[in-house]
C-alpha cells in the first residue's frame, strides 16, 4: 500500500449483496486517481455495450493524491460512468467540489466502485472503516437540500453528504448528486443512482494524507499564493484599475472583479468592501473574485451576503445570496451557485424579462429562482442545452407542435408573460418529474433531436441558440470563440462538454495581447496562440497547445484539482513578466507523493488516461454503430460552425468562424501530436503500448478497429 498522497486502497459497495470490501490500489496508482483509476476500473469490469443503467452497471467515485492534502484548489471529486443520454453511450465523467472529496480522502480511500442495485432505497455511510449502507425510505422523495438535511441530521454535523433529488429518482438523463452547498456533479450521475435506488453518500474521514515532503508542499503553497495565483479561472490583472497593478482588464470586466467600493452588502455585521488585493498579499486574494457582479453588474452586490467556496481552495467562486424579492412569491430567498444554473434561467422567458425593484436586477432574481430550484430537483442543464432548447421551442413556436393541446395549455404562461420567478420553477419541475412530453427536454439533446424528429439540420442550423459542437449531444464548452482551431479540437474530444478551461483562463483574463502572448510562445513557441477574432490557419505550435489542454485536463480530474483555476499558466506578477509555472502541477505531486514527477513524466501518465478515454469511445461507436473510424462520426462538426457570421470569411479579423479544410489539417496534426492514426482517429499498436495499455491494443484488434 502507498504511503504518501493515495491512501492506498479504494472501496467496493455491491448493493445487491450487500457485500463491503477493500483493496489495495496500487496497482492503479500509474492512473494518477479520479478519473484515470475510474477508466481502468470499470473498461476492466464493465463492458462498454452493457446498458447504462443496468444492474451490471457501476460508477466509481475517485479522489487523486492532491486532494486533501491540502494544496490549493484541490477540493475536487471525479466520478466515471457510462452515459445514458450522449451518442454512443460511451464512458464519461461528472465532477463535484466541495468538501466531500477531501472527506473521503480522510477516511482512508482514494475511491469507491458502486455496484449492483438496492431493492428499497438507501444511501452509503462511511465513517472511516465503519461503512454501512443505510435505509434511505424517509429520504427519498425529498430535494436534495432537504435531503442532505436530513443526512447530516442522522449521522452527525461532522459528515459531509450528497444527495439526488427528484429528477435521479425519476432517472431523468439529466440529474444530478448534489452537496447541501449545491456543489453537483451532472451527466446523468442522478440517473444512474436513483437506477440502483441510491439516495446518497454521508462520509466523514478522522484521518490524514500523509505527506512526502511537508517543507517542499509548504514552500510551493507560499510561492503559489503569493506569486502565480490570480483569481477565478486564474485571471491575472484586476477589471477594475488598482493602484498597484499595471494593467486592468479591458472593459473592466473579467473574474478579478471585486475592487474598492464594491461590497458584499448583506454580511453578517454590516457591508464588507473589498478593497484592494496586490499580487503577493495572500490575505486577500478570497476578496478577488466577486462572482455576482462580474455576472450581472452593480446590481448583484445588493443581494451578495459572502462568497463561499470549496476546500483548500483561497479563491471563494461561489456567490451566496438573500434575494428578497423572491419571498414574494414563496419561493427560497437564500442561493449560492457559480455556474450555468445561475446565469441562464432568463432564457425560459422567451418573451423577455422585467426588472422587480432595481435597474437590471431581473437576472439576478429569475436566474436565483432557477438555480435553487435546479440544484433543489437535482436537474443537470448540459452546459446550458437545457435552456437553450426551451427557449428554441417556444421562440420557434414548434412547442405547440411536439406537446398536447392539453399539455400545452395547462403550462402557466401568465407567469411568463409577467416574468413571474415561479414559472421556472415549474419548468423544472415538470422536467424533474417526468410529467408530460415537455420532460424530453430532461432525456438529452439527442433524444429531443430524434423524438421530435429534428434531422441534422438542427445541430447544423446557424442560430445563437445552438452551440451544438459535435452531433454527439453536448455544446461547446470555452471552444472556437476562445481559441480558435485549438478550442475545437479539444471539444470533439470527450462525450460530453469538456470542461477544459486552459485556454478560455488566459484569453479571458483582461491582460493585454502581447502580454499573453509572450507568455504562451514562451511555453509553446512562434504562432501558438491567437488573439480574439484575428485568428490565423492552423500550425504544428497550435496543435502541441490542444494536446497540452486536453491531457492537462485528465490530469486535473485525475489529480484531483480545480480545473477552474488550474494550470498556473500566467501570473498576476510583473515582475515575473506574467508569466506563471507550468511545472508547478509536478512539483505538488513530487511533494505530496515521494514521486520523482517532472512536468514531462506527468504529461505522460495523463495522456495515458486520454489514450483510454479515446479507446473506450472507439468501442462504444463501434457497440453502437459499426463504426471503425472516428473522425468522420464521433469528431464529426456541424455546419454552423463554418457557416456563422456569413459577412465574413474565415481568418478575417472580426470574426470566430472557421474554415472546414483548416480544421481538417488541425485534426491531422492534433491526432499526429497524440499518435493516432490520421484517417481513423483511433491510437496505433505502438502508441498503446508505448502507454502500457497492449491488452487495449489487442481488444481493438479483435474487433477489427485497430489501424492497420
Amino acid at each position: 500500500m502507498a504511503t504518501y498522497g493515495w491512501a492506498g486502497q479504494i472501496l467496493r459497495i455491491n448493493l445487491t449483496t450487500g457485500a463491503i470490501t477493500t483493496e489495495d490500489d496500487s496497482h492503479l496508482q500509474k492512473y494518477i486517481g479520479g478519473m484515470g483509476m475510474g477508466y481502468r476500473i470499470l473498461y476492466d469490469e464493465v463492458p462498454m455495450n452493457t446498458p447504462p443503467r443496468d444492474e451490471a452497471s457501476k460508477f466509481f467515485m475517485g479522489v487523486g493524491p492532491l486532494t486533501g492534502a491540502g494544496v490549493p484548489c484541490s477540493g475536487r471529486m471525479n466520478i466515471t460512468f457510462l452515459s445514458s443520454w450522449s451518442k454512443g453511450h460511451s464512458i464519461l465523467d461528472a465532477h463535484m467540489g466541495g468538501h466531500i472529496g477531501p472527506q473521503l480522502k480522510y477516511a482512508g480511500y482514494d475511491g469507491v466502485i458502486v455496484e449492483g442495485k438496492s431493492a428499497t432505497p438507501v444511501y452509503i455511510k462511511i465513517d472511516d472503516d465503519k461503512v454501512s449502507i443505510e435505509d434511505a425510505s424517509a429520504v427519498w422523495g425529498k430535494g436534495t437540500f432537504e435531503a442532505n438535511k436530513m443526512l447530516t441530521e442522522a449521522c452527525g454535523r461532522d459528515f459531509e453528504t450528497a444527495a439526488i433529488g427528484p429528477a435521479g429518482e425519476h432517472q431523468v438523463n439529466y440529474s444530478t448528486l448534489n452537496t447541501s452547498f449545491g456543489n453537483s456533479a451532472g451527466a446523468g450521475i442522478g440517473a444512474l443512482m436513483g437506477s440502483k435506488n441510491l439516495k446518497g453518500i454521508a462520509i466523514r474521514g478522522t484521518g490524514s494524507v500523509k505527506i512526502a515532503d511537508v517543507t517542499e508542499l509548504k514552500r510551493l503553497n507560499d510561492y503559489m499564493l503569493k506569486d502565480l495565483i490570480g483569481a477565478n479561472n486564474n485571471h491575472n490583472v484586476p477589471a477594475v484599475p488598482q493602484s498597484w497593478a499595471e494593467y486592468s482588464a479591458v472593459g473592466g470586466k473579467n473574474r478579478w472583479s471585486g475592487a474598492p467600493g464594491r461590497r458584499w452588502e448583506k454580511a453578517e455585521g454590516g457591508p464588507i468592501d473589498m478593497g484592494e488585493q496586490p499580487c503577493g498579499d495572500i490575505n486577500k486574494i478570497a476578496y478577488r473574485t466577486l462572482k455576482g457582479v462580474f455576472d450581472y453588474g452593480e446590481v448583484a452586490s445588493k443581494y451578495i451576503v459572502k462568497q463561499g467556496g470549496c476546500s483548500s481552495c483561497p479563491i471563494r467562486c461561489y456567490t451566496e445570496y438573500d434575494m428578497d424579492p423572491l419571498a414574494d412569491y414563496d419561493l427560497p430567498t437564500a442561493t449560492s451557485n457559480t455556474c450555468m444554473p445561475v446565469l441562464y434561467a432568463d432564457y425560459f422567458y422567451p418573451d423577455g424579462i422585467k426588472d422587480f425593484v432595481d435597474q437590471g436586477d431581473a437576472k439576478v432574481i429569475l436566474n436565483g429562482a432557477g438555480s435553487h430550484a435546479q440544484d433543489d430537483l437535482g436537474v443537470w442543464c448540459n452546459y446550458g442545452n437545457l435552456y437553450r432548447e426551451f427557449n428554441w421551442l417556444c421562440k420557434s413556436e414548434k412547442i405547440k407542435e411536439v406537446l398536447p393541446e392539453a399539455e400545452y395549455n395547462s403550462i402557466p404562461w401568465e407567469w411568463e408573460r409577467n416574468c413571474d420567478p415561479r414559472f421556472v420553477v415549474e419548468i423544472m419541475r415538470r422536467i424533474a418529474y417526468k410529467e408530460g412530453e415537455l420532460a424530453t427536454l430532461g432525456e438529452g439533446t439527442i433524444a429531443v433531436q430524434e423524438k421530435w424528429n429534428l434531422g441534422q439540420e438542427w445541430m447544423d442550423m446557424v442560430a445563437g441558440n445552438n452551440q451544438n459542437i459535435t452531433y454527439n449531444g453536448y455544446p461547446k464548452h470555452h471552444g472556437p470563440e476562445d481559441s480558435a482551431q485549438i478550442g475545437m479540437l479539444f471539444n470533439l474530444m470527450y462525450n460530453r462538454d469538456c470542461m477544459i478551461h486552459h485556454l478560455v483562463n488566459i484569453t479571458g483574463s483582461g491582460a493585454p495581447y502581447e502580454v499573453s502572448k509572450k507568455v504562451m510562445e514562451g511555453f509553446f513557441g512562434e504562432g501558438c496562440y491567437d488573439n480574439k477574432k484575428a485568428y490565423t490557419p492552423m500550425n504544428r505550435n497550435k496543435a502541441k497547445v490542444a494536446k497540452w489542454a486536453f491531457n492537462g485536463k485528465q490530469f486535473h480530474d485525475s489529480g484531483t484539482v480545480c480545473n477552474w483555476m488550474w494550470p498556473m499558466t500566467q501570473s498576476p506578477s510583473k515582475e515575473r513578466g506574467y508569466a506563471g509555472d507550468l511545472n508547478l502541477e509536478a512539483d505538488f505531486m513530487k511533494a505530496v507523493t515521494g514521486v520523482d514527477y517532472t512536468r514531462e513524466s506527468l504529461e505522460f501518465d495523463s495522456e495515458r488516461i486520454s489514450q483510454m478515454l479515446r479507446v473506450m469511445t472507439a468501442i462504444s461507436f463501434h457497440n453502437e454503430f459499426g463504426a471503425t473510424e472516428l473522425r468522420n462520426t464521433h469528431d464529426a462538426i456541424p455546419a454552423w460552425v463554418f457557416e456563422k457570421e456569413p459577412d465574413f470569411q474565415a481568418f478575417q479579423e472580426g470574426t470566430i468562424k472557421l474554415d472546414r479544410a483548416d480544421m481538417e489539417l488541425a485534426k491531422d496534426m492534433f491526432y499526429e501530436e497524440m499518435g493516432w492514426d490520421v484517417a481513423t482517429g483511433i491510437p496505433t499498436r505502438a502508441t498503446l503500448e508505448k502507454f502500457d495499455l497492449k491488452d487495449m491494443a489487442d481488444d481493438l484488434e479483435k474487433r477489427g478497429i485497430l489501424p492497420a
